[in-house]
Parts: C-alpha cells; sequence; structure tokens
C-alpha cells in the first residue's frame, strides 16, 4: 500500500518523537499530518513545503497519482 510506504520511509527520516500519518481524502488529494510530542524539538522539522514535495515524490514512485499534498500540524 502506498500510502503505509510512504509513512513509513518518512518516519524512518524523522527525528525521534516526530512522526507523520497520511490521509487520502479524495483521488490524487492526501493530507500530511506531523506530530510532534513533548520531547521532539518542533524547530528542527523541515519546512513544510519539503515535507510535501518528499511525501509526494515517494507516493509517485509506488504508482500513487498525486494532485495535492496538504500540511497539518496537530496531536
Amino acid at each position: 500500500m502506498p500510502i503505509h510506504e510512504t509513512e513509513q520511509e518518512l518516519n524512518e527520516m524523522l527525528d525521534e518523537g516526530v512522526h507523520v500519518e497520511i490521509t487520502d481524502i479524495e483521488e490524487g488529494a492526501y493530507r500530511l499530518r506531523v506530530v510532534v510530542d513533548d520531547q521532539a524539538c518542533a524547530d528542527c522539522l523541515v519546512p513544510d513545503g519539503t515535507l510535501e514535495s518528499i511525501a509526494s515524490d515517494s507516493l509517485r514512485r509506488r504508482g500513487a497519482q498525486v494532485t495535492s499534498m496538504s500540511v497539518e500540524h496537530g496531536p
């Protein structure tokens, strides 16, 4: 499954205490949620645009069509 594999790839890249969840909103549209635990360095995150690009590229490499990717931060 492209979403699960992409989440795993991104989570392996990120610092400890930071993880992402990807949701398929509709055909080709995805939401990338970034969750930062209290002990993680929130200021150390790469910019949202970079995360969007990495996630979109990863999904495309796995055969998914990506027309949009939004990033949100939350618990």
